[in-house]
């Protein structure tokens, strides 16, 4: 399984890690914060055509805002369980990345980055069995909103102890 995903900067981490650790005073943090949006997860068979044509893509681009407007819980079903995500807005060329990846690559992309399924987000808290919303409530109560630029896009490797970047694309200003 291959990710395509749009880095956050310093500042945007630090902003949402912030948030999270209202949840700390119940849980432990099992890993920090990894400031992405995940934009495609490849589950095809050839990574390095995807690859070379999502960096393709990527040359053409600058770095680019992202709105984060709301945390929120996004419910799980039968596979997974629900996360509390901080959620940028769904427009501009985070969108147009996501579309244009899909349209190349749909039938090669996991279930939850397929079109019509893209959800972008960042994790904030994972933890099985446990009621989110109130932890949610919390945390939601101290955001801010606030925009961020994308200047870098990364390649990882899922792997069973975390993932591996595996190429990293700069984006200019």
């Amino acid at each position: 399984m291959l990710c395509v995903i749009a880095k956050l900067d310093e500042l945007a981490t630090e902003t949402l890690a912030a948030v999270q650790k209202i949840a700390f005073s119940d849980f432990t943090p099992s890993n920090p914060l990894h400031g992405h949006i995940t934009l495609a997860t490849y589950i095809g068979d050839n990574e390095t055509e995807f690859v070379q044509f999502c960096k393709h893509l990527f040359a053409g681009l600058s770095s680019f805002a992202v709105e984060y407007k709301r945390i929120e819980v996004l419910e799980g079903n039968s596979d997974s369980a629900p996360i509390i995500v901080a959620s940028p807005e769904r427009a501009g060329l985070l969108e147009e990345v996501h579309r244009r990846i899909a349209a190349a690559y749909d039938g090669s992309l996991n279930q939850w980055t397929q079109t019509g399924s893209w959800y972008p987000h960042t994790t904030l808290l994972y933890k099985p069995g446990v009621d989110l919303h109130p932890i949610c409530c919390k945390m939601a109560a101290s955001f801010v909103p606030f925009s961020t630029q994308i200047r870098k896009i990364e390649f990882s490797r899922v792997l069973e102890s975390g993932y591996d970047i595996i190429e990293q694309v700069e984006l200019p200003a």
